[in-house]
């Protein structure tokens, strides 16, 4: 076990649990040039290694007053609780509070309405979401975009977003003044080759291949990457249970589909025979034989009178009721206690188009499928286990297609060949790598988003696999958690090569100045981009000279360095 300082210097932060997020803020805080302890369950010697010095570790339940005291609770400024646990971090997080009433807490919570409940009605300064903070990155990589961020601000979605400036685009040698004039969007960088310039200047002149990360909007908060959407070619529900009963009697065994084809000529030819045997007429005749093999018999008919070949056929044909019977009850046990009527509707993915696939119900992919289809799209779940968690929530929004998203048959199913885009959002990385070789193996052409905890890894699978792109949750959503421990402001975290940028919203009142950011970089480049006047309901570009009335709203953005001088972790 290794200790924590027994007397904590100011600034010191404490991260609760060292897994893919827990990690992630870590390394971010360490480069930052923060110091703190990590209260981990376990850790690796990697991981452990990586976040020294800056950050002692701790093994234990940080629910534990006596290991919170002990990473000096105290006289900390901030604590992240970021486990896997839900329930725990809460718990951690009203362990804090009372510990230390001055403390910034930052939970982690998958529900989001939970989130807003809790931020509202505990003393819990942040409760943020990994999915909900990454899911817009993986919506816009899926529709072949690039989306860095987004969250929402009244009633106004912000979109966080990269764009090339191409060298016919009326924007090449322009200034960034008058492209945030023409485009309604603010420059937090600009990528100019293997060169990044944070924080640019308005009077910057922008060249042919810069790349630019903006901060703009979209109105309406329902839709993560609206106007990116294509419209796929729609399947009404009854064409897919239709394509779905032609897959089940496709997949069924060859001896039931014999019987049930021998037994359904038996019936027919019955209608035929009693029809000119008896004299009858074909409706009658129909309902002769369905009460011979149902042994109903009402008595309204029978074959006391007919010639002997006849009885003798009567009675083949009530032999055979009884196996018909027992044949369609086989199959609609087949259908309702293995299959599903939901799982036949799934079996008529095969023949979609235009149509995305997301592979893994976790807490990413369900919230992927949740956006995608909230945002018009057709989306097709892949998920291995009948008992997952979002299953069921899954299936109310779209087909679900239960298999090894590994295997080439089950993308089949999914309808692979005709999908626009396949994510692999399982939480195993392997099992993901393993999907995008079959996705390419079964259709080459097809848009692969691969999701990936290690990011060299994940660099390298995109230069030698070809995927569209390779993204990280807890890469995501890092920057946004350390943001909200070191500004309490702050709504969005943005990762660049050197650099971390907070944005920030703040309600102007005459004698308050900018609100506290602690950490070293507390005095760092900050920036209003853009102000709702007081009464207004839309954000205007800020200019340079910007004077704020009582009650105005900035959105603003705060640069903050890293002191390592590494790249990206």
């Amino acid at each position: 076990m290794a200790n924590a300082d027994a007397n904590p210097p100011c600034g010191h932060v404490i991260v609760c649990g060292l897994g893919h997020v827990g990690f992630r803020i870590a390394c971010l805080l360490a480069r930052l040039g923060m110091r703190g302890t990590v209260v981990a369950r376990e850790a690796s010697d990697d991981r452990r290694a990586a976040v020294a010095p800056h950050f002692s570790v701790i093994l234990g339940d940080a629910r534990e007053d006596r290991l919170l005291i002990e990473a000096g609770i105290q006289r900390a400024t901030a604590i992240l609780a970021v486990t896997n646990d839900d329930l725990a971090n809460v718990s951690m997080a009203l362990d804090a509070r009372r510990l230390n009433p001055n403390i910034t807490i930052v939970a982690r919570v998958f529900d989001q309405k939970l989130a807003m409940h809790l931020e509202e009605s505990v003393e819990i300064d942040r409760v943020l979401s990994a999915s909900a903070l990454a899911a817009p990155a993986f919506v816009a990589a899926a529709l072949g975009a690039t989306v860095r961020g987004a969250f929402a601000i009244d009633a106004t979605t912000c979109l966080i977003e990269e764009s090339t400036i191409d060298a016919a685009a009326a924007s090449a040698g322009r200034t960034v003044d008058q492209w945030t004039a023409q485009t309604g969007r603010a420059v937090l960088a600009i990528h100019r080759g293997d060169e990044t310039l944070p924080h640019p200047r308005g009077a910057t002149v922008l060249a042919a291949g810069d790349r630019l990360v903006g901060l703009g909007f979209r109105q309406g908060n329902d839709e993560c990457v609206a106007g990116l959407r294509q419209s796929p070619r729609r399947v009404s529900a009854l064409r897919a249970f239709a394509a779905g009963l032609r897959e089940w009697w496709r997949d069924a065994p060859r001896a039931l589909r014999a019987a049930l084809l021998a037994l359904t000529a038996v019936v027919a030819l019955s209608v035929v025979v009693f029809r000119f045997a008896l004299d009858m007429k074909p409706v009658d005749a129909f309902y002769f034989v369905i009460t011979t093999v149902t042994t109903t018999g009402y008595g309204d008919y029978n074959l006391l009178e007919a010639p002997p070949w006849l009885k003798l056929y009567g009675s083949f044909v009530m032999l055979c009721g009884a196996a018909i019977i027992a044949l369609l009850f086989s199959i609609v046990t087949d259908l309702v206690l293995r299959t599903r009527f939901r799982d036949v509707i799934a079996r008529g993915c095969a023949r979609y188009e235009g149509h995305i696939i997301v592979a893994g119900l976790g807490n990413i992919g369900f919230r992927l499928v949740r956006e995608l289809a909230h945002s018009g799209e057709t989306v097709v779940a892949i998920e291995c286990r009948e008992d997952a968690e979002y299953l069921q929530a899954a299936r109310e929004l779209g087909p679900v297609v239960l298999g090894n998203a590994k295997m080439e048959e089950t993308l089949r199913r999914a309808g692979a060949a005709g999908a626009k885009a396949i994510v692999a959002a399982t939480d195993d990385d392997l099992a993901n790598l393993s999907i995008a070789l079959a996705t390419q193996h079964a259709c080459g052409g097809c848009h692969v988003v691969l999701r990936l905890f290690d990011a060299q890894l994940a660099e390298k699978m995109q230069r030698s696999l070809g995927v569209g792109a390779v993204l990280s949750v807890s890469a995501a959503a890092a920057p946004t958690f350390v943001g909200a421990a070191l500004c309490p402001d702050t709504l969005q975290g943005v990762l660049l090569p050197d650099h971390l940028v907070l944005i920030f919203s703040r309600t102007f009142r005459p004698g308050v100045g900018r609100s506290e950011c602690r950490g070293p970089q507390a005095g760092e480049a900050e920036s209003v981009l853009f102000v709702r006047r007081a009464g207004a309901t839309r954000y205007e570009a800020a200019a340079a000279d910007c004077a704020l009335g009582e009650g105005d709203t900035v959105l603003g953005a705060r640069w903050h360095p890293f002191q390592d001088g590494q790249g990206q972790p």
